[in-house]
């Protein structure tokens, strides 16, 4: 049976009793449905993308509330989320026009893929993940709720209902990079994602992710740490050198695998070209 859910009791209502698949855009879920068909026989779904509880954006004291059936166009759309670039940027890479118009924040996110565009900027920004069931709501980060590829630790009655950003990450200098095959409409060999906090020509906060090179997505902020207190108006070497030395660290604790699009080794330079990329960007902007 499919059950179009009218409003988020009824949708949780609907996964207690149920169980049902659920749905958002769906672009992850129907890819190669007649080979994948099978495995759902006899299941119920639940289409969710149409509860107006999901689909919100709030700006609150503590950061910014984004509903988990936002699509990817409407992030990029959304003149408020410019305060988090790197997220639009993910967005906006999120297969064609027709993929981002349907594709959902919480759906990239419980497909749990690890070349995920969105899921990897939004690690680097300390996402939180808010939960939803019949026996209550609870919240947990990004990068503990998602614990391999395709696997959360969402319980069957659980619902994605809400993505927490906090008030650092709102305004600090963000980029989101990927490598591709073709130009946006595949999927990512390898991302990243950096976000950078510049007051009185220091760094003051920094904080990246890499997509795409293991399980999950790659954080390491005791690499990020040695980013914090460099004076960008230094010698050169010194703020290239650093770059270097966390884009390094990055490429060495990537998990990439192997497969038809890249090796793994091929992924893991490319991890420390994005990283050193980014944070190199980021620095040149705000010189300029």
């Amino acid at each position: 049976m499919w059950y179009s859910a009218k409003d988020l009791a009824e949708a949780l209502e609907v996964l207690s009793s149920e169980r049902p698949v659920v749905v958002g855009g769906g672009t992850d879920l129907f890819v190669h449905w007649p080979r994948r068909k099978p495995a759902f026989d006899g299941r119920h779904w639940l289409d969710v993308h149409r509860v107006s509880e999901l689909r919100l954006v709030n700006m609150t004291a503590e950061g910014i509330v984004i509903g988990a059936a936002v699509t990817a166009a409407q992030l990029w759309q959304d003149a408020r989320l410019n305060a988090v670039p790197a997220l639009q940027q993910a967005a906006r890479v999120v297969g064609g026009w027709q993929i981002q118009n349907r594709a959902t924040l919480g759906g990239n996110i419980a497909n749990a893929s690890p070349a995920a565009d969105m899921v990897a900027a939004l690690a680097a920004l300390d996402a939180r993940v808010e939960v939803a069931s019949q026996r209550g709501t609870r919240m947990e980060r990004l990068t503990e709720l998602i614990t391999g590829p395709k696997r959360t630790t969402l319980e069957p009655d659980e619902l994605i209902t809400r993505i927490h950003l906090p008030s650092w990450a709102v305004g600090m200098r963000q980029v989101f990079l990927r490598l591709d095959q073709r130009g946006g409409t595949d999927i990512s060999l390898v991302s990243a994602a950096v976000a950078l906090r510049v007051e009185d020509d220091r760094v003051r906060q920094a904080s990246i992710a890499v997509g795409a090179a293991g399980p999950v997505p790659l954080r390491l902020p005791e690499a990020d740490a040695h980013l914090v207190g460099v004076r960008l108006g230094g010698p050169a070497e010194d703020v290239e050198g650093v770059a270097d030395r966390i884009a390094r660290a990055y490429a060495e604790a990537a998990r990439p695998i192997t497969d038809v699009r890249a090796s793994a080794d091929y992924r893991r330079a490319m991890v420390e070209v994005l990283v050193r990329r980014g944070i190199r960007r980021l620095l040149e902007e705000w010189k300029g």
